[in-house]
């Protein structure tokens, strides 16, 4: 029995905590077979709207990318690409018959080259203008004048 009592007393306490919640659940148990159908009409409109919304996304997207399709046929090989390789990248190797070691020895030395001329740029002197004659280099004790 005082089981039930401390369940009745937590349920009573609830409702004095939250009494719109329970007015609203109180409501939807009287009108629930109408209140049901009506949210099954609102869920199936939604999923019916989403489904449509899907489709025209999926229809646009198809229409752009067939609208690109034909945009790169128009211009042929031009910006680097080549019918059935792809766009860009590494796919220009393969029309022009060049083997993968012949790419990477291309490579390093277009690497190599770019090195050697970083390495001079920064090995020539840079010419700095002289103030004074050879004063420009020396520091100067600075004293706050009052």
């Amino acid at each position: 029995m005082t089981y039930l009592k401390i369940l009745f007393y937590g349920l009573l306490s609830a409702i004095e905590r939250n009494p719109i919640f329970f007015l609203v659940l109180l409501l939807l148990a009287l009108f629930a077979p109408f209140v049901i159908e009506w949210a099954l009409w609102v869920i199936l409109g939604i999923v019916v709207i989403a489904i449509l919304g899907l489709l025209f996304f999926v229809l646009r997207f198809r229409k752009m990318q067939r609208d690109m399709n034909n945009q790169f046929r128009q211009a042929g090989g031009a910006s680097g690409f080549n019918a059935g390789t792809g766009f860009g990248g590494f796919s220009h190797f393969a029309s022009s018959n060049m083997s993968l070691e012949e790419l990477v020895r291309q490579m390093q030395a277009q690497a190599d080259a770019q090195q050697q001329r970083n390495t001079q740029r920064q090995q020539q002197p840079t010419q700095e203008k002289k103030i004074n004659g050879d004063k420009a280099d020396e520091y100067v004790d600075f004293e706050e004048v009052k």
